[in-house]
């Protein structure tokens, strides 16, 4: 039987999404336990990341703290790695695009963390390291990012997790759960307009506008052009 999509609005979501994360927990009764994945993808500006930040919160104050989020930001390809590509000024200019992610190492983190033991205080602690970014550098970071075996639920993160295309529809595949944050297009521009400042990758509005109209917002439309469906819609 299909699964009823639900949807919600920021801060109540928050709560219906912890009590979908304690309703898996429930569920996780192989020995030993397998890990439980859940891909959370957005459009660019969505508020993925404060949703997941809101989302570990909530958790903690229940007492459950051995949930964690895997982003797949530090997937983008590296500077070096644009810069080889058949049209380096093209690569750089849609850089956040799917092409300019390693998808096929993302997806082999997505397939380790399925099959890592999940463990407990009791046994072993193992380790899989992801890379993160670090946005100063503009690049990934290699093993940035621990990931305990105790941790018994991942939330992979990612603008693409939903992405109805090879070979990003495999990660969402692995997952027990799907969740979906979007947003009007207009906030959407608004915000990224103001990260596009923030970071000091323009320096104008108008030209924050122009970057974002020609490649962030055409990569949020390719996200819900090719969504495969998810569980939850949250409407941030």
């Amino acid at each position: 039987m299909a699964k009823e999509i639900t949807q919600d609005r920021l801060p109540a979501t928050i709560l219906n999404l912890a009590k979908r994360v304690e309703a898996l927990l429930k569920r996780q009764s192989s020995s030993p336990p397998s890990r439980i994945l859940v891909a959370l993808a957005g459009v660019p500006g969505s508020g993925k990341s404060t949703v997941s930040a809101a989302l570990l919160l909530e958790l903690a104050a229940k007492g459950i703290t051995d949930v964690a989020v895997v982003a797949m930001d530090g997937f983008h390809l590296t500077q070096k790695e644009l810069s080889q590509l058949p049209d380096p000024k093209e690569a750089f200019a849609r850089r956040g695009a799917p092409f300019t992610f390693n998808a096929l190492a993302f997806l082999g983190l997505v397939k380790s963390l399925k099959v890592l033991p999940v463990t407990g205080p009791s046994a072993p602690e193992q380790f899989l390291y992801a890379p993160s970014f670090d946005h100063a550098r503009q690049d990934p970071v290699a093993n940035g990012i621990p990931i305990s075996s105790w941790t018994r639920v991942i939330i992979v993160e990612g603008n693409y997790t939903l992405l109805d295309e090879d070979p990003w529809r495999e990660v969402a595949a692995l997952c027990e759960e799907k969740w979906f944050v979007d947003t009007p297009r207009e906030v959407v521009l608004e915000r990224l307009v103001g990260r596009h400042m923030m970071a000091g990758i323009e320096t104008d509005v108008k030209r924050a506008v122009e970057r974002a109209e020609a490649n962030d917002l055409p990569n949020g439309d390719l996200i819900r052009r090719k969504l495969i469906k998810p569980d939850v819609i949250v409407e941030n």
